[in-house]
């Protein structure tokens, strides 16, 4: 199993979103050549539906899934992919994303 970089798991937006975090690391392969595997993801509790999602993985470069809608996403480093899975997460339950 990679060497775990990060990982939380917690409920907030009063309850109704489960937010939940995972980076991990490994060699470096063709696949994936930054040696980073990671699943960023903010779920609504009473729907079930996935809100956001930040996710790399073999066969697909890194990307971002935001209300079913499907982008790439420029991947800098861990830091910043936190920041920005972050900063997303703070604007859906103010309904500002």
């Amino acid at each position: 199993m990679p060497p775990l970089i990060f990982e939380a798991r917690d409920v907030i937006g009063g309850g109704r979103y489960l937010h939940e975090v995972r980076i991990s690391s490994f060699s470096p392969s063709r696949d994936l050549p930054q040696g980073i595997r990671y699943s960023l993801c903010l779920v609504d509790i009473d729907t079930g539906d996935v809100a956001l999602l930040y996710d790399v993985h073999r066969g697909k470069s890194h990307h971002r899934h935001l209300r079913g809608k499907e982008t790439d996403y420029r991947f800098v480093n861990e830091d910043t992919l936190l920041d920005d899975f972050l900063r997303d997460v703070d604007l859906i339950p103010e309904g500002k994303l």
